[in-house]
């Protein structure tokens, strides 16, 4: 009698740990799913905002070199005043990449990978 009653009580802990194990999995496929979900939706919203400035960058850079075009009384120099202007950003953004931009795009991914982790110990 105290076998049977062993070989149940085996059974039942199998069952619960089978339960444990299927529900574990499904969790963590949730979990996944929202990760998955959350970095698509960022890269959706970040390729739209960032297509979308593009454009209004372009006809901004248009509107002011043929403005500086107007100025100068030579078209071509004021493209190529604002073709400077450009350049003198993109030189202030390699000389800054090391110590301020990369640190910065790092410590954001960094803080939403671990953002569910925060939401979660928090209780919220």
């Amino acid at each position: 009698m105290e076998a049977q009653n062993l070989k149940e009580d085996a059974k039942d802990v199998f069952n619960h740990a089978s339960d444990y194990a299927e529900t574990f999995y499904k969790l963590n496929l949730i979990r996944f799913t929202k990760k998955v979900s959350d970095v698509a939706s960022g890269v959706v919203n970040f390729v739209l905002i960032f297509f979308i400035s593009l454009c209004i960058l372009l006809f901004i850079s248009f509107a002011g070199a043929w403005w500086l075009g107007d100025v100068t009384n030579n078209r071509a120099l004021g493209f190529l005043l604002i073709a400077g202007f450009y350049l003198l950003i993109v030189f202030a953004l390699v000389l800054m990449r090391k110590k301020i931009i990369s640190p910065f795009i790092r410590n954001t991914f960094i803080r939403k990978i671990y953002e569910e982790k925060d939401q979660v110990i928090r209780g919220s």
